[in-house]
């Protein structure tokens, strides 16, 4: 009986390790219609693959758009590389620990300025790094790739842009969940396009 016990007890133990642990490494260079992004079109928005990158266009003010990837993940690091058009009255990055419960967001905009944002709920995007966006000379402009890096270690975020780290914050509020890219315009951008390519996520 103390050996069945003990066996139940390790067969649980496992189950309950896989069921936490962290999916393996994920690379996309957005070449594959079919890779789990997927696409959608409306008034507002359309995001979906397109010659080699995915694509999200905006076309309204004050928006908001993302896409995930179906793995979940605690500790990952998410990067890509992005370039907009359009209007600067934009942000576009990406995202970690995605759930109903909320999402970390690593963000840049065409005019230079970042933030790490948290997102609860239905909540609006709240920024860890200050009360608002902030300056970077880091930041490539003028409608030129910047490679994106955010980083989910336990409970620091860390940000990189170009290979120069540019921002840390501390969070507890969330701990694991999917990966994702994204792209929203502010209280007065128009159009804006963002098209990203070579998606990784790993351990960090």
């Amino acid at each position: 009986m103390k050996l069945r016990r003990g066996l139940l007890l390790c067969l649980g133990l496992l189950l309950l390790a896989a069921c936490t642990s962290s999916a393996g490494p994920l690379v996309d260079d957005f070449s594959d219609p079919a890779s789990g992004w997927g696409a959608a079109s409306t008034e507002s928005y359309v995001r979906g693959y397109d010659s080699g990158k995915y694509l999200i266009r905006i076309d309204v003010p004050h928006w908001f758009v993302w896409t995930m990837q179906d793995r979940t993940y605690k500790d990952v690091a998410v990067e890509v590389l992005a370039r907009s058009e359009g209007t600067t009255d934009n942000h576009f990055g990406v995202i970690c620990r995605y759930s109903d419960a909320g999402f970390y967001y690593f963000a840049i905009s065409a005019d230079g300025y970042y933030a790490i944002f948290r997102r609860l709920g239905d909540q609006p995007l709240e920024p860890l790094t200050g009360p608002a966006m902030l300056r970077s000379p880091v930041i490539n402009r003028d409608g030129v790739t910047n490679r994106l890096l955010g980083v989910c270690e336990g409970s620091v975020l860390t940000f990189y842009v170009n290979g120069e780290l540019i921002a840390r914050a501390e969070d507890t509020q969330l701990t694991a969940g999917k990966v994702g890219i994204a792209a929203g315009t502010v209280e007065y951008g128009q159009t804006t396009l963002v098209w990203f390519d070579d998606f990784k996520a790993s351990k960090p």
